[in-house]
């Protein structure tokens, strides 16, 4: 598999939500796979999810299956869903190669970056922390500001694309912010990797 420029929007990823098929227990914990062994190139990570799947790893991380079987699950779904096949195997594995391999490595990169940037951004008297797992998780925060020890604003870091995603998805994580107990404010980030409304922030604190 190579580095496919896919739109991982639109009818596929109202299916893939929809079906489940990403999600870490149908799936892999791709994030935390991530942060566990710091794969450098996307044929690393692929081969990660591939180790984790034939093997057991002492990290304790378990996939449920290769890319291509993620991207066949997907295929599958279609029936279910659409009660025909609107897209090719191909395309399918395609699709989830770039949402788990393309995607999870730029968005793992560009949070490193914006916890930086939020410290520049924001007064010496706070910290940026990167939330644990199950914050995560549970409540879609990446980064967490906090001043004496105490929470002030959860941060969510996004492609600018993430504004035109399906309502579906972002309901999704309005649902999961909500429940988080305070505030949350999404970063944005261009094609270029630049964090364009990092200035905000620090009005909110």
């Amino acid at each position: 598999m190579v580095e496919h420029k896919t739109d991982t929007g639109g009818l596929l990823n109202t299916l893939n939500g929809k079906m489940g098929i990403s999600s870490p227990y149908n799936s892999v914990p791709v994030i935390k796979l991530i942060n566990t062994h710091h794969p450098k190139s996307y044929d690393e990570l692929e081969q990660l999810i591939e180790y984790h799947y034939l093997h057991d790893c002492p990290c304790g991380i378990k996939s449920k299956g290769t890319v291509y079987d993620f991207g066949r699950n997907l295929y599958e779904s279609q029936i279910k869903y659409f009660k025909d096949y609107l897209f090719t195997l191909e395309e399918c594995v395609q699709w989830e190669y770039d949402l788990f391999i393309v995607n999870s490595l730029k968005g793992s990169k560009m949070e490193k970056l914006a916890r930086n940037e939020v410290r520049k951004a924001i007064s010496p008297r706070c910290k940026v922390e990167k939330t644990e797992r199950v914050i995560d998780e549970e409540y879609r925060i990446d980064l967490e500001i906090i001043r004496d020890g105490e929470i002030l604003l959860g941060v969510q870091v996004k492609p600018y694309s993430y504004k035109f995603t399906n309502d579906y998805v972002k309901g999704s994580n309005v649902v999961r912010n909500s429940s988080y107990g305070y505030d949350v404010f999404y970063l944005y980030y261009d094609d270029d990797g630049v964090f364009f409304n990092v200035g905000e922030i620090s009005d909110l604190l």
